[in-house]
């Protein structure tokens, strides 16, 4: 009797083609678990956030961080003294939004690698100093590279604290207004100056799907952000008109609903929120 050996070639192919077909499932499916795992990763930090504010305010009357206490202090984008473990505020220093959370490293034990989003640029900040990270006040001399998130400004006129309406924005991923390399947008090619220009067509009520999520954070490929509110729950958003009363997270002000919604850049050299219920998060930059 004939003994066949080896396959033919219409076996092979066929063959070939269940293997391909079996990539492309693997592919297809563990592609959004992966994604759900790096989700995870970033509403799992912002909720150790929530944690460690908690921790914060109930040792400083229901305030939340802020770098040199408060006083008249200047947003910059490094913070004067950050290695100087004997620093002595005065009221009138030069201080990043990354200063304010680098309070939780010193007083609630947060690790520099609970601030870094997976889907981020930054990376982890390491301190190669003598001394111990929490002797020091910031995140190195370029704390934007360290430091993933944004939250409320901490130098206005109202900052976070405890006492503040549970549904207000205090954390969440990077305000897209300060985007300095807009190119990663699945949506449109875009640059910072450009973007810029097109908040006017932000329209969450009758927009596109595009002109809704030109407002969202970066990071998350504009689909949305992770989200701390100041009732302690995290929640990934699909627009940022998620505060109290459909306050835009990441611009300023408004009067009615659809200006809440939309809001105006915080481009300006005067950056702050309206009234209490505005939350303005912002992010520091490196220029």
């Amino acid at each position: 009797m004939y003994n066949r050996k080896g396959l033919t070639l219409v076996e092979m192919i066929a063959l070939l083609g269940i293997l391909i077909v079996i990539v492309m499932l693997v592919i297809v499916l563990t592609k959004p678990i992966h994604i759900y795992s790096l989700n995870m990763v970033c509403s799992t930090n912002l909720k150790g956030m929530a944690n460690a504010l908690n921790v914060y305010a109930f040792d400083y009357r229901d305030e939340y961080p802020i770098a040199g206490g408060g006083g008249v202090n200047s947003w910059a984008v490094s913070t004067d003294g950050w290695d100087d473990t004997d620093y002595q505020w005065d009221g009138d220093d030069k201080l990043t939004v990354a200063a304010s959370l680098f309070m939780l490293v010193r007083e609630a034990d947060v690790g520099v690698k609970s601030f870094i989003c997976p889907y981020g640029d930054q990376q982890a900040f390491v301190n190669d100093l003598d001394c111990d990270v929490v002797e020091l006040w910031d995140f190195g001399p370029s704390p934007t590279e360290h430091q993933s998130y944004s939250y409320q400004f901490p130098y206005g006129k109202f900052p976070a604290d405890g006492t503040k309406n549970p549904g207000n924005a205090i954390m969440a991923d990077r305000n897209p207004w300060f985007d300095e390399n807009l190119t990663k947008s699945s949506i449109e090619k875009e640059t910072a100056k450009t973007f810029k220009d097109k908040v006017s067509l932000i329209d969450f009520i009758t927009g596109t799907k595009w002109k809704t999520r030109i407002g969202n954070s970066e990071p998350h490929d504009r689909e949305g952000q992770n989200v701390l509110f100041n009732d302690g729950h995290v929640e990934f958003v699909k627009r940022p008109d998620a505060g109290t009363g459909f306050d835009n997270i990441y611009t300023i002000g408004g009067e009615t609903q659809e200006e809440k919604r939309r809001g105006i850049a915080p481009t300006s050299d005067v950056i702050d929120a309206v009234d209490e219920y505005d939350s303005l998060l912002v992010n520091d930059r490196s220029q």
